[in-house]
């Protein structure tokens, strides 16, 4: 595998809403900013499949998902609305998704 660093599109509030219909995953920290912030969150919060998403979709675009075997991540820090993402892959297969310098996945992807 090749290594890589790229700048993942934004996700919105308003992906965080049709994900959430697509999967069923209707807690109301993935839209209700009144109950975030009850929370005590900033905003509300993406569904970690979601920012799991992000990482595939950045593997795809580099050399497409034909030769993946498997993946393994851990969400390791909240993402919020309109966060700056940046998706890193290193060649044995390592994988970091960031908000700025703040880790927010970590995991591998194994090949065929």
């Amino acid at each position: 595998m090749k290594s890589f660093r790229k700048t993942a599109p934004k996700l919105g509030k308003e992906h965080f809403v049709r994900y959430a219909s697509v999967v069923g995953d209707f807690n109301p920290i993935h839209y209700d900013l009144d109950f975030a912030r009850k929370l005590k969150m900033p905003a509300v919060v993406a569904q970690g499949p979601l920012v799991l998403l992000r990482a595939l979709d950045a593997i795809a675009a580099e050399e497409g998902l034909g030769e993946v075997k498997g993946v393994v991540a851990r969400i390791t820090g909240t993402v919020f609305p309109d966060a700056d993402l940046v998706v890193e892959r290193a060649e044995d297969g390592a994988i970091r998704i960031s908000d700025k310098d703040r880790t927010v996945l970590t995991g591998t992807v194994t090949a065929k």
